[in-house]
Order: C-alpha cells, then structure tokens, then sequence
C-alpha cells in the first residue's frame, strides 16, 4: 500500500502557500523549518499531518554530525527526506513554498509515474507507434521509474544569466501523463521545486552543503540529480520529466541569484564530468552512493578552495544514516 510524505523546505514566518493545497490535507507533510520560529499549522491542516522540524531538532538528532544539513538554504529538506525514509514511506516527494497548484494532479501523477515501468536503452523512431520493427522485445516496458520530476507553470526555474536574457518567458501547465524518458548515461538539471522518487533510492537523494556558510548556493539539487541518475543509471531505474507541474509564481530576483551561483558556476561545468569517468561496481542504492562519493577526487576544478572534500565527508556521513 503506498505511504506518500511529502518533504518542503520553508524560511518564511508562515504556511500560508499551504492553504490552497487540498490535495495535501489528506497525506503527510515534514517541513523543515530554515530560519526563524517554527509556524503555526494553516487551516484544514493539523499536527496528524504536518511534523514541522527546525535546526535545534536537526542538533539533537544528529549531534556532531548536524552540520551536514546546511542553514539558510532549501539543501536543508534533505533532513525531511531522511525523516520520510526512517518513517517508512513508500513514495517520498519534495515541493517549494512558493509553488501552487495549477490542475495538474501533484499526488497521485508522481505516483502513476512511479508505479509504472519504461523502455531504457533503445529510443522510438516514430513517435505516432513506440515500437517499430527491430526494438527488442525483452527490453520493453521493463524498467521501473524511480525518479518523476515535474515542471513547472507559470515562471520556469532558470539560472540567473539565462533569466536575464529570458525575464518575460512563462511556461503552460504540462499536459496530463506526459513526460520524458531521460536517456540512460545522460545527465538533467533535476530541480528540487516539484520531486518525487521510490524511497528505496533515499540515499541517493542528499541535497549537500550550501548557503552562506560554504560561499555558494542552488546546485543542491543539480548535483543530487547527477549523483542520483549516475545510479540509478547503473541499477537500472529510469528517471522521467514532465507531468504534473505545480504553478511557480514568483521569479526571484536574478542579481541575488546570480551571486549566490557564481562561485559555483566553473565548479558546476566540472562536476558532471568528474562524475561520468567514475565506476560503480556495487549492487544497492546505499552502497552505490558510497562507492561513488569515496572516488570523487578532493578537488574539483573551480571549486571554493576545500569545498570537495567537506562535500564527500558530508556525503558519506549521509550515506550512514541508512546503514
């Protein structure tokens, strides 16, 4: 039977983004609180279905090791993804406080998507039939989906140079059940705003170390997402982009953005590569992540002086929370 959580980061005051979300009255919601008081619970939610942590619970759960979820900085909902995990949920999901509904079915399309199974490996030549004369039999519709990741309405999630080339672009809701395959062995800008993935994979979903403590922020979820297909590539789980979307309303302000990117931005073009040459010989999600992160190198090119290591040590220290 599937037990959905759903995992939201928030550094605002309130919950009010919650208050057109029905569709979430009904499932449970962790939401680590980044900065200030913990909120009060809106209306049509109550403490059945809401846990709300902050950085004091992160301390005394973790103790010395509570400096791997970071501060002021959404990497922090990677605590509620552990939280999901070791409450036993089935399908975790993650969703931004500045994200709404806009008609799609946020729950129960993530589901659909990972309670079914795509083609790896092979690609349709004729998108009017999937299967033309060739494409193996044995290959088709056999590997499960682990990773859905929906769009977004409305504003779309763009690096900061690329929003100041595009400030009036606005994107339409995606249409029901459509999605992407992402090709094995390829790598996507995987965004954290509108997530979903089998819980088994957990692991390989931290969000790392950024925000003002590391000089950097908002490659949290890029490099989860190049960590995590890298393998999933080679455990065989599909990732798919498209449906649902949620409504994405307000575009940041580029130059903040900008300058929370820009020291990562030369790290950024290195670390899918160092990524790609790497190995991985181990057969669970847990010992794969392990694998991978022990043979990353300790320097990235371009990375802030030191970053890589702290970044591997931390990972690892993740790593054994699912031991």
């Amino acid at each position: 039977m599937a037990y959905p959580i759903v995992v939201i980061p928030n550094h605002l005051p309130h919950l009010n983004f919650l208050e057109e979300w029905d569709e979430l009255k009904c499932t449970e919601l962790i939401i680590i609180q980044d900065i200030g008081d913990k909120p009060e619970i809106p209306k049509g939610f109550n403490s059945s279905n809401i846990t709300i942590y902050d950085h004091d619970d992160i301390k005394k759960d973790l103790k010395k090791n509570s400096w791997i979820i970071p501060t002021q900085s959404s990497a922090c909902r990677s605590y509620g993804y552990y939280k999901a995990w070791q409450a036993g949920a089935t399908y975790i999901y993650t969703l931004d406080n500045d994200c709404y509904p806009d008609g799609s079915q946020f729950l129960s399309g993530h589901t659909d998507n990972l309670e079914s199974e795509t083609t790896l490996d092979w690609w349709q030549s004729n998108k009017q039939f999937e299967f033309s004369r060739g494409f193996p039999y044995e290959i088709r519709w056999k590997s499960p989906i682990g990773v859905s990741h929906g769009l977004w309405s409305n504003v779309p999630d763009l690096d900061a140079a690329t929003s100041l080339h595009n400030p009036d672009l606005r994107f339409d809701p995606t249409p029901p059940n459509e999605y992407l395959v992402i090709p094995r062995y390829n790598f996507y800008p995987m965004c954290g705003m509108n997530l979903a993935w089998l819980a088994e994979l957990t692991p390989l979903m931290y969000f790392g170390i950024f925000g003002p403590e590391w000089g950097f922020d908002q490659y949290d979820d890029i490099w989860a997402g190049v960590l995590s297909k890298k393998v999933c590539d080679h455990l065989g789980y599909a990732h798919v982009s498209g449906y649902p979307s949620v409504e994405h309303r307000k575009q940041s302000n580029v130059y903040t953005n900008l300058k929370k990117q820009a020291p990562g931005l030369q790290m950024n073009e290195n670390f899918w590569k160092e990524v790609q040459k790497i190995q991985i010989t181990k057969t669970t999600p847990a010992a794969c992540y392990r694998e991978l992160i022990t043979n990353l190198p300790d320097v990235i090119e371009g990375e802030p002086e030191g970053y890589t290591k702290k970044f591997k040590e931390a990972a690892l220290i993740w790593c054994d929370l699912f031991s």
